[in-house]
């Protein structure tokens, strides 16, 4: 059985031209950075986690939240292949009980905000926000 279940919905990402030297302080031990045509790039992404269950459990009022977060990509090899990853600098939620957990048991890097969304659909665009307050 999986620790984490959720589904992904309605994703959004903006993809940011970053100078290397930036992230250099955040690269985990044996990894590079995974440049893409020769850049470097950081990605702020926003999405709603829905159904969420923990060792298969529903957690009352821990089943469908906003989070969005600020990674970075990175490389290693493992046997001569090359191995992809992703490095997440910060990732903000709403509930202070999953920030809890992440950092603790995970040593993630959460932020409990005050958070909402929304979604419409406009013409043939459909129109996704994620807002936070610090």
């Amino acid at each position: 059985m999986s620790f984490l279940t959720a589904e992904w919905r309605k994703l959004i990402m903006a993809n940011y031209e970053i100078d290397p030297a930036i992230l250099k302080p955040y690269l985990p031990a044996f990894t590079e950075l995974d440049y893409f045509e020769g850049k470097t790039y950081v990605s702020l992404v926003g999405f709603l986690f829905k159904n969420v269950k923990l060792l298969g459990l529903s957690i009352p009022f821990h089943r469908n939240f906003e989070e969005v977060n600020l990674r970075f990509y990175v490389r290693y090899k493992e046997q001569g292949e090359w191995k992809r990853g992703t490095v997440f600098i910060s990732e903000i939620v709403p509930k202070a009980a999953i920030s809890f957990v992440a950092n603790s048991l995970y040593k993630e890097h959460y932020s409990t905000m005050p958070m909402r969304h929304n979604w419409s659909q406009r013409n043939d665009q459909l129109v996704i926000g994620y807002d936070w307050k610090l």
